[in-house]
């Protein structure tokens, strides 16, 4: 006997019907804050912007950094409903609310950190000078294996600089304290001249375009929880970072990792196939001559 097909609808006389759309809970996403999330939220909210404590602003609404969180987080919201998974709404709490709320509550270095939960303090997003005109390489249209150029919606920044300058840098709001200690942030205003923060934006780009049109809601807010967030931590790093160097005021280059050049045939002779478990092992160190082995093992 045959396994019954599942109905792709509702059942009305013999026919499938399709399912109807399930209504949001909330047209807008300061109704579903002000209904549903702020309710929710329940924490210990301190008096000084001290590490690993929380802060909060009344005025959540003024700042933009927490407001566009918000926004996509509502979408997120709506799309574990119409899911309807066992463990969506469980999902969504771990993934999305906390892991919004841990950037936004921040006391230390968050976009609130100038806040309290009675006085409103407004806070400035990342400052930056322009890009200079063709510093990067303009971007090529993208093709497929075909050559052709994919169907869809065109991107929304032709360029991941546009993007940075446009929408990332004006939602990033964080304290910056100039003084290379862990647990703190710096930034750089010629942030476009450091190739490790340069790389990781034209990829966050990418990641940005993607969410915007996909069929997943709930993409947008993982976008911030996944890439933006991580990425930004590293960045902003004052201690360890990429930026360590500099302040918002003055830019020092910062070079990679220094190295020197790999020895002939290190990892074996041109063109050979090694196993890659083999790779990165090298020549024994007594293949260098006797006056490097002298008197070892002896």
């Amino acid at each position: 006997m045959s396994a019954r097909t599942p109905a792709t609808g509702n059942s009305v006389a013999g026919k499938n019907v399709p399912n109807k759309p399930v209504p949001p809970s909330y047209r807008h996403f300061t109704e579903f804050a002000e209904k549903w999330l702020w309710p929710f939220v329940s924490v210990r909210l301190a008096e000084a912007n001290r590490e690993n404590t929380y802060t909060w602003c009344p005025r959540w609404w003024a700042h933009r950094a927490v407001a566009v969180r918000i926004a996509h987080l509502h979408a997120a919201f709506e799309a574990q409903k119409r899911a309807r998974t066992g463990n969506g709404f469980s999902a969504f709490v771990l993934s999305h609310v906390d892991a919004h709320f841990k950037v936004i509550l921040d006391a230390a270095n968050g976009p609130l950190h100038r806040c309290t939960r009675t006085t409103h303090i407004a806070t400035p997003s990342l400052p930056f000078e322009p890009v200079p005109t063709r510093y990067f390489t303009p971007s090529q249209p993208t093709t497929n294996a075909d050559g052709e150029q994919p169907k869809g919606p065109p991107p929304l920044f032709e360029h991941w600089s546009e993007f940075v300058q446009q929408w990332l840098l004006p939602v990033t709001s964080v304290r910056i304290a100039a003084n290379n200690r862990e647990g703190q942030y710096t930034w750089c205003r010629r942030w476009w001249e450091h190739r490790a923060v340069a790389v990781r934006f034209a990829g966050l780009h990418r990641g940005f375009e993607a969410a915007r049109v996909a069929q997943d809601k709930s993409a947008m807010s993982t976008l911030f929880t996944r890439h933006i967030d991580p990425h930004l931590r590293y960045i902003l790093d004052a201690a360890n970072g990429p930026l360590h160097r500099c302040t918002p005021d003055q830019h020092i280059d910062t070079p990679g990792l220094p190295v020197e050049p790999v020895p002939a045939a290190w990892f074996g002779a041109p063109g050979a196939g090694i196993a890659i478990e083999r790779l990165g092992f090298g020549p024994d160190f007594r293949a260098f001559g006797d006056g490097f082995t002298s008197g070892v093992g002896s």
